[in-house]
């Protein structure tokens, strides 16, 4: 076993934060042509390509790239020279080297809390020195562990005051993009975490959140999972945001199962498969392409 949880994990998980250790960060899949070969496997029309503006308050403004006819290793140069955030989505399902890595990460989780984790989607995460990702929240449970570099993560209560409930019911929906209303007076109540290699960190579902990078390339491991009771709640959210939307209620947030929480999530589940798939879900569009030539390495698509 290379993943190790605190003995407090069973009573803790979904409620608290819990730090974890791991030895992933000696593995050659992750050195830059262990990085290099994997995105060369990787498909390249499933490849996320960010680049972040800071805007006023702590936000981030997000742009979306594209990199049809660079190297895998160009992609990694990219990275270490330029301002870019690469997300390889579902790795643990595109990258067979990847399998095991995310069968021994989700098999540590769900021996030290007793909870079986499903809908398991690793996202391989690689970005350049200084990157920062905007105040946001993600619907499903993370487990981050962090494989080179360092980064500060801030995380915030997941409570009304920071993540407005018809906010997340927008995020359920996938009706708006994952970054939320940030204050800076927010961080008076967050817990910050200085991550590096070997560390790994868990949060309590919807619990906001915003990372900054050092001065170094960064790899990090995006463990995304639901379990029984967070399925519930996630589904409760979708219910209430369809209460709220078509029929002019306010629903109130749900706290654990209870027979009002399963019958929004039963609603929930009846009426997303009545639902085309793509239910006109607004996508990012793409600005720029990665340039090993310019600065930034990103380069406006109408440049």
């Amino acid at each position: 076993m290379t993943v190790y949880w605190p003995d407090n994990a069973k009573d803790a998980f979904g409620h608290e934060i819990l730090r974890a250790d791991h030895q992933f960060e000696d593995s050659e899949l992750f050195s830059d042509d262990g990085l290099a070969h994997l995105l060369d496997l990787y498909p390249r029309s499933a490849l996320d390509i960010w680049t972040f503006e800071s805007r006023h308050q702590g936000g981030t403004l997000a742009q979306k790239g594209r990199a049809p006819r660079m190297s895998g290793k160009d992609i990694v140069d990219a990275v270490k020279h330029g301002h870019i955030w690469l997300s390889l989505p579902c790795a643990n399902h595109e990258l067979e080297d990847l399998k095991p890595v995310a069968d021994e990460l989700y098999g540590s989780l769900e021996t030290a809390t007793g909870r079986r984790p499903m809908k398991r989607e690793m996202n391989l995460l690689i970005s350049s020195p200084n990157v920062e990702v905007g105040y946001h929240l993600d619907i499903p449970m993370v487990a981050l562990f962090q494989v080179r570099g360092r980064k500060r993560l801030w995380l915030y209560p997941p409570e009304e005051e920071f993540a407005p409930a018809e906010h997340v019911e927008h995020l359920v929906h996938i009706t708006r993009e994952e970054d939320l209303p940030y204050q800076a007076s927010f961080d008076e109540k967050a817990r910050v975490f200085e991550l590096a290699p070997g560390m790994g960190v868990t949060w309590p579902q919807l619990s906001p959140h915003r990372v900054r990078n050092a001065k170094c390339v960064n790899v990090s491991l995006s463990c995304e999972f639901m379990t029984t009771a967070s399925l519930v709640n996630a589904n409760a959210i979708y219910t209430n945001a369809f209460l709220r939307q078509n029929l002019n209620l306010s629903p109130k947030a749900q706290n654990g199962i209870g027979p009002a929480a399963l019958g929004k999530a039963a609603f929930a589940s009846l009426h997303k498969a009545m639902q085309p798939r793509d239910r006109g879900i607004a996508h990012t569009p793409i600005t720029f392409e990665l340039d090993p030539s310019i600065e930034t390495c990103v380069k406006p698509l109408w440049a």
